[in-house]
């Protein structure tokens, strides 16, 4: 006997999340911008990076404000990992909601957060988990013909992801080195800054993408549930005419 199909989660929204989620994105965006202008600075104005006592305050200043906007960027990078991850998870828990069972699917909600944190599997895994929550983001009886292509910017963001990542690293191990000159690493970082860029718009259209997705496929679950199953037939369907021959067809309950 065939066990019968597991009833389907309630399909929870998670807008909130994806918007709070491109609100940061744009403010990573915005602080980079930031970053580009006061490294270009630095490059054109030598005399704002070497701080010689107390009479160069230019450059105190300047200094002051690099700091700030470290910090301001640390902290919202992290509050976007955060708000990220959350988004992630409650979108990949919503595919039950479109029929779509853990033994259908490759990755669960944990680990398709959870491989973002693992050296070496979080170059491929997470934009595959990604992938497969787009593709998933529609109800199970519209993917029976197969899983429809992602949209070409996908693999675009995921390009962009990996190459401001490594770019960042490389800035952050130039910037200790005392061996690689001032130039040098202000130009890399220059380089990181403007891949973060792409990587945060084209995030945000991911996420915008994937969640208006999942909200249009939930208007269509609701929609079928308000008109019901089809309304039984009762009694005998076939046609009788009117002559006086024709017995009266059987009344049935």
């Amino acid at each position: 006997m065939m066990n019968p199909s597991p009833v389907r989660a309630p399909y929870v929204s998670a807008r909130w999340r994806a918007t709070v989620v491109k609100v940061l994105l744009v403010a990573c965006a915005v602080v980079s911008v930031f970053a580009i202008i006061t490294d270009v600075l630095s490059l054109l104005f030598p005399s704002l990076s070497e701080i010689e006592g107390e009479e160069n305050i230019g450059a105190i200043l300047f200094a002051f404000a690099y700091l700030g906007l470290g910090l301001a960027t640390l902290l919202i990078f992290l509050t976007t990992v955060v708000f990220f991850s959350v988004w992630l998870y409650r979108s990949y828990e919503n595919l039950r909601a479109f029929g779509h069972w853990q033994r259908n699917l490759h990755y669960s909600s944990g680990w398709a957060v959870g491989s973002f944190f693992v050296p070496f599997v979080n170059l491929v895994t997470p934009y595959r988990a990604v992938k497969e929550l787009w593709q998933n983001s529609v109800p199970v009886e519209d993917t029976r013909l197969g899983l429809g292509s992602v949209p070409s910017w996908f693999p675009l963001w995921w390009f962009f992801w990996l190459t401001s990542n490594f770019a960042s690293n490389i800035y952050f191990r130039m910037s200790w080195n005392e061996r690689v000159s001032h130039q040098v690493t202000t130009v890399v970082g220059i380089v990181a800054d403007a891949l973060s860029i792409g990587a945060a718009i084209l995030a945000f259209v991911v996420v915008s993408a994937i969640t208006k997705r999942q909200e249009e496929s939930s208007a269509t679950l609701n929609v079928a549930a308000l008109a019901g199953p089809p309304l039984p037939e009762f009694g005998n369907t076939r046609s009788y005419d009117s002559s006086p021959n024709q017995s009266a067809p059987p009344t049935s309950f």
